[in-house]
């Protein structure tokens, strides 16, 4: 049992000697930077572009990135005008935690962290209500996360605030690079993006309508889902409805790619529904409308979350119910070339709202 201990001490040992060495060469190497986004989970990685984006725009050109290792293999970071304005440096979650503990923001005028919430131990806390030198940009992605005790402490940034009556600024980042509009396709391709599951997407709505295109001989399109399959059962639906043709599952794919893909679609699918995805109402927004604000897409959305969101028939096509979903899809389908440019043109200018306010928001933060 001791020589068990023993082990155990030398283990923990070795691993902070390698840490502190890590952080040392960590400070020799860097060049005192104004700003350090720091994202040591492996997920928001779609995030970090837009975030970036908007520093760029209010004239930081030197900003460090200190990201999950795993998360970097992903090619977040991936577009031409930000890899030449950021120095990247890649470590395991563990590291970059004891990174923050040993208080490497302290060497910064910016901590920026891109995420948080997420089963954050008390320490980590503690030290950020501290009173630090640098200043600290927190960035909440679901509201229940905030704990009230730390908000005054912290400067909280939201994708998306649902409560006016809060000291939160709403940013919301969907930079993924240069893209330019395209016509519609002859072949309409619709895509939806996220993790494969019912409680964040209703896929029987789009199974059921892809069926029914089928059955009325609607043959002119494709569905392309990008995520973890994490429901199996799913792919035994489109099995059993003979489906295989018209919908393709990529998997969870590097981002750079998935924003090639997204950039290429003339539909995006939300396929939220109000009885079942109630949290996109009060607590989060969506990653999905990111992306239709980044690539300028046009979505298929139920009228519910159209109206919380603030679209309209202007620049979506929107559905009242689960079962004028099919009617939507075929809609899109046989939409003109001359209507689906004017989506586009009327989605980008709110995208255009969204991101002077975004840009306001965040000079109020840097300069208060």
């Amino acid at each position: 049992m001791k020589y068990i201990l023993f082990l155990f001490f030398l283990s923990y040992l070795k691993s902070n000697i390698i840490c502190k060495n890590n952080y040392l060469n960590f400070l020799i190497e860097k060049n005192k930077k104004d700003i350090l986004i720091i994202e040591k989970y492996n997920f928001h990685g779609e995030c970090l572009p837009g975030f970036i984006k908007y520093f760029i725009d209010l004239g930081y050109n030197n900003i460090d990135i200190l990201i999950n290792q795993n998360l970097l293999q992903l090619n977040p970071l991936n577009i031409s005008l930000i890899k030449n304005k950021i120095n990247i440096l890649s470590h395991s979650f563990t590291t970059i935690e004891n990174f923050i503990e040993l208080g490497i923001c302290d060497y910064y005028k910016i901590c920026f962290f891109n995420s948080f919430g997420y089963d954050e131990k008390h320490d980590l806390k503690i030290y950020l209500n501290k009173n630090l030198k640098f200043k600290k940009l927190i960035v909440f992605h679901n509201l229940n996360f905030i704990d009230k005790k730390y908000e005054n402490n912290f400067n909280i940034i939201v994708l998306k605030n649902f409560y006016k009556n809060n000291s939160y600024y709403e940013i919301n980042p969907h930079y993924f690079g240069e893209y330019k509009f395209h016509n519609k396709s002859k072949i309409t391709n619709f895509i939806t993006v996220g993790n494969i599951e019912n409680f964040r997407k209703n896929y029987n709505i789009l199974f059921n309508g892809v069926e029914d295109l089928i059955k009325n001989n609607i043959l002119n399109f494709h569905v392309t889902i990008i995520g973890n399959l994490n429901e199996k059962s799913l792919i035994n639906i489109i099995n059993d409805k003979n489906l295989n043709n018209y919908i393709t599952f990529t998997g969870r794919i590097p981002y750079d790619e998935m924003f090639q893909k997204v950039s290429e679609a003339d539909f995006f699918l939300p396929l939220l529904d109000p009885e079942k995805h109630i949290k996109y109402f009060k607590e989060k927004t969506s990653g999905s409308f990111q992306l239709v604000y980044g690539f300028n897409i046009p979505m298929i959305i139920e009228r519910v979350f159209a109206e919380k969101y603030g679209f309209d028939n202007k620049n979506s096509v929107i559905y009242n119910s689960n079962n004028n979903f099919f009617n939507k899809l075929n809609d899109s389908i046989n939409m003109k070339n001359e209507e689906y440019q004017k989506l586009k043109y009327n989605l980008k200018i709110k995208t255009k709202e969204i991101e002077n306010n975004s840009l306001e928001n965040l000079k109020k933060l840097l300069y208060k």
